[in-house]
């Protein structure tokens, strides 16, 4: 790695370089390809010091002289932690100058809660701090069961007893086609929850989604006892690391405890698969962080880790002119 001054370079996603490790799948150009087909943007990827320095963004067109930019979730600015203060500084300097040299006015960065985030960032403003998001770190099957609290493995044991089976598997590009067992679970949950038009992904989000991600994208899914899917559930691989991402279910069969199976299988693939951590996020966000969903994954047991949102404004004259339109 260079000791020398941060030089940075702007990757798209199809002339990323080969051999340049991403902290999380959050930074992929993979992962990218979704996030601009639900953002509506082009993907891009700030890096320096031989990727030791790594911002991913969504760069949107608010009209011919102004761009703006949001990171895809959990993502953030990946600083290693063998970067020096100085480095540190002298990236976020050359990154605020190229970010102007593309024309875009402001940021809105969604940080990783779980891996190195550049501190202390002249100009940054927090928007919000401390959300909570789960993750576990299952050893093995016996103290992943007994991290859980009693109530979760009751739910675990009353869906098997009632003849629901669960497993993971490699997904297949059928998974998520219009009409898929998922795709109709998850809109249904989608609008029983009144959920916001944003959780309403289109068609190409999801090819986006398979072509990019490949391998590394998984599908849970919970059959009852006639084989129906009741519960499915998407999960990304990355590296020693699972991420629990998006689920539909039957409501009259999560009653039944499908869901903590669903989770519960999962935990079990990550410690077969002997992978570090596995990733359940937090609730919906809004006002209340932690709101039911956030209480369930609670009591998965793990570790709570704290997500933050921050704003950078690059040129504020043309910030406002927008804003104030």
């Amino acid at each position: 790695m260079s000791s020398g001054d941060a030089m940075i370079r702007v990757h798209r996603r199809d002339d990323f370089p080969d051999g340049l490790q991403s902290p999380d799948v959050y930074f992929t150009p993979a992962y990218g390809r979704a996030a601009s087909a639900a953002d509506g943007g082009e993907w891009i990827l700030l890096e320096a010091f031989d990727g030791a320095w790594q911002m991913p963004l969504i760069v949107r067109t608010l009209c011919a002289d102004a761009k703006d930019a949001i990171s895809p979730t959990y993502s953030g600015v990946y600083a290693s932690p063998s970067l020096s203060a100085s480095q540190v500084q002298q990236a976020w300097s050359a990154t605020i100058a190229r970010l102007r040299e593309l024309g875009i006015i402001s940021v809105l960065l969604r940080h990783s809660p779980l891996v190195p985030q550049a501190a202390d960032l002249p100009g940054l403003r927090s928007i919000i701090r401390g959300h909570p998001t789960i993750v576990l770190e299952p050893a093995d099957s016996d103290s992943a069961w007994s991290g859980m609290k009693s109530q979760c493995r009751n739910q675990i044991r009353k869906a098997l007893k009632s003849g629901y089976t669960a497993e993971v598997r490699q997904a297949a590009s059928q998974d998520l086609a219009p009409f898929s067992d998922f795709r109709r679970l998850y809109e249904e949950t989608m609008r029983r929850l009144d959920a916001a038009s944003s959780y309403f992904l289109s068609d190409s989000y999801y090819v986006e989604f398979f072509d990019g991600l490949g391998p590394s994208l998984l599908i849970g899914e919970v059959r009852n006892s006639a084989g129906d899917v009741v519960n499915s559930t998407l999960l990304i691989r990355h590296a020693q690391r699972l991420h629990y991402h998006l689920l539909g279910s039957n409501p009259d069969d999560a009653r039944m405890g499908t869901t903590n199976l669903m989770v519960w299988t999962a935990t079990q693939y990550a410690i077969t698969q002997g992978l570090h951590q596995f990733h359940l996020g937090g609730g919906r966000g809004g006002i209340s962080p932690r709101d039911s969903l956030f209480r369930f994954k609670h009591t998965f047991g793990g570790r709570e880790l704290e997500c933050a949102i921050s704003g950078l404004i690059i040129n504020d004259d043309l910030y406002q002119a927008h804003t104030q339109k």
